[in-house]
């Protein structure tokens, strides 16, 4: 989580401490699933923020922006829609090589 924290924290002062976002980011550590693009397998990763319309994770496969992959969790974090299981669609916005991390990459999505 240490390298998570840093990652965020160069990040941020990358866009000159301005917030870009309309919407609040909440914090979390939820294990998702997600495909690739093209779909074929899925593959474990973690979500560690989101927010009314995008989301921040990380996983060890190759995404490239524009892709447009679909994410699953059995257990969404508090303030997430209230399913018991989340199936939802996004589109990468970023990605990110990831050093201090269990994962490779780090990615920005929207959802579509």
């Amino acid at each position: 989580m240490q390298g998570l924290s840093n990652f965020l924290v160069k990040r941020e002062k990358m866009h000159t401490d301005i917030e870009r976002r309309e919407n609040e980011r909440i914090s979390c550590e939820t294990p998702i699933l997600h495909n690739t693009s093209p779909p074929d397998f899925f593959y474990r990763g973690t979500m560690y923020n989101f927010s009314k319309e995008g989301l921040y994770f990380e996983s060890n496969e190759d995404l490239l922006q524009g892709d447009k992959i679909s994410i699953s969790m059995k257990k969404p974090p508090p303030h997430f829609i209230k399913k018991t299981h989340q199936y939802f669609d996004v589109k990468i916005i970023w990605c990110q090589e990831l050093q201090g991390s269990s994962y490779q990459v780090g990615y920005g999505a929207k959802l579509i």
